[in-house]
């Protein structure tokens, strides 16, 4: 079933004919209200019907406080004088929980009281508020049940899957050095083509987080799993830009000019980030609750072989241009570093 408004559809229908039957074989008063209240708060998405849920809730059981002590305090009053005072406080209340879809629940569970149901509050509101949470829970299950939103498990999915094509594509740079293949500007045309795809699958997921944000609820930028998403989303694109200032690079001959000792640093680095991020992919995709990092070390840029004699003696033979290809790309390993470093730092932070 690929409409999703006919998937919604079907959903609620199925959901009322349920909470209606039951409601039918209970025989208690009152049952219209757990239909209602279904289709009330059911819009789609698990986060906003839950919070759509709670203020209907919370409206509900509001406005049964003050019309059965209003009442009371007030029924001896004209009813024009007394409902309105009644609603006054409805609304205070209301307000200062700051209930938006709530406040119009609320005003109207006083008016229902107050005019319709005035002889039987002790019994009308129990079950007023018993029927309001079972169709909010009953609403709440069937997004569960009946085709739940997959919008949260493609977004998680999706980012795993862009760290796996990141390692591969960064190991593709380090394993073809110019050599092996016919020429740079084919190389250059093969890494921009896999580049321009982790862009695309980046925003797509930008995109789509919209939709995953809407099953968090209502403080969804706050929850630890939007923070891991905008947090991988950072990492990823900046692994992506220095990808893409590799390939734009000028090459270093780093054998030719005599820098085995810190062409195999960098190149058993690169291969550690590869590793990094195959390791976040898999403990972040071993559990649904978010893990912390990898507890193995980290792979870090060793700057000591910069200082060996061989190497000290190799830079002073290097023009300038050679030693300003040289320095630039061990910037970029050095930007790596530092985004793999700040990342699994604020992880941590994350989870603790």
């Amino acid at each position: 079933m690929t409409s999703p408004a006919l998937r919604d559809t079907l959903r609620l229908a199925a959901t009322v004919t349920v909470v209606n039957g039951f409601a039918n074989l209970t025989g208690l008063p009152f049952a219209l209200y757990a239909s209602l209240a279904v289709l009330s708060v059911t819009v789609g998405n698990y986060g906003n019907t839950l919070e759509l849920g709670r203020q209907r809730l919370v409206g509900t059981a509001v406005g049964a406080v003050v019309v059965f002590f209003g009442y009371r305090a007030w029924g001896q009053l004209p009813l024009v004088v007394a409902l309105p005072l009644a609603l006054l406080l409805a609304r205070l209340i209301a307000g200062s929980l700051r209930l938006t879809v709530g406040y119009g629940v609320c005003c109207f569970v006083v008016v229902m009281g107050w005019l319709t149901h005035e002889q039987q509050l002790d019994s009308w509101i129990p079950l007023r508020l018993l029927w309001t949470a079972f169709g909010i829970l009953m609403a709440l299950l069937s997004l569960r049940l009946f085709w739940p939103s997959r919008a949260r498990i493609q977004q998680r999915e999706g980012l795993l899957q862009l760290l796996v094509d990141l390692g591969h594509t960064l190991l593709q740079v380090v394993q073809h050095p110019p050599e092996a293949i016919q020429s740079q500007a084919q190389r250059r045309r093969q890494l921009g083509q896999q580049i321009r795809s982790l862009r695309t699958s980046l925003q797509g997921l930008r995109d789509q987080r919209q939709g995953a944000l809407l099953e968090l609820g209502t403080l969804a930028s706050e929850h630890p799993v939007a923070r891991m998403w905008a947090l991988l989303d950072q990492a990823s694109e900046a692994l992506i830009l220095d990808l893409d200032e590799l390939r734009r690079l000028p090459n270093a001959d780093w054998l030719g000019w005599g820098l085995q000792v810190d062409y195999d640093a960098g190149l058993a680095f690169v291969q550690g980030v590869v590793e990094r991020l195959l390791s976040w992919q898999q403990q972040l995709s071993d559990s649904t609750q978010l893990q912390p990092p990898p507890s193995q070390p980290r792979s870090t840029l060793s700057l000591e072989a910069l200082q060996s004699p061989e190497s000290k003696a190799a830079y002073r033979r290097l023009s300038p241009e050679q030693l300003q290809r040289v320095a630039a790309q061990l910037m970029v390993l050095n930007r790596m570093d530092h985004t793999m470093e700040s990342t699994e730092r604020q992880w941590r932070e994350l989870v603790s």
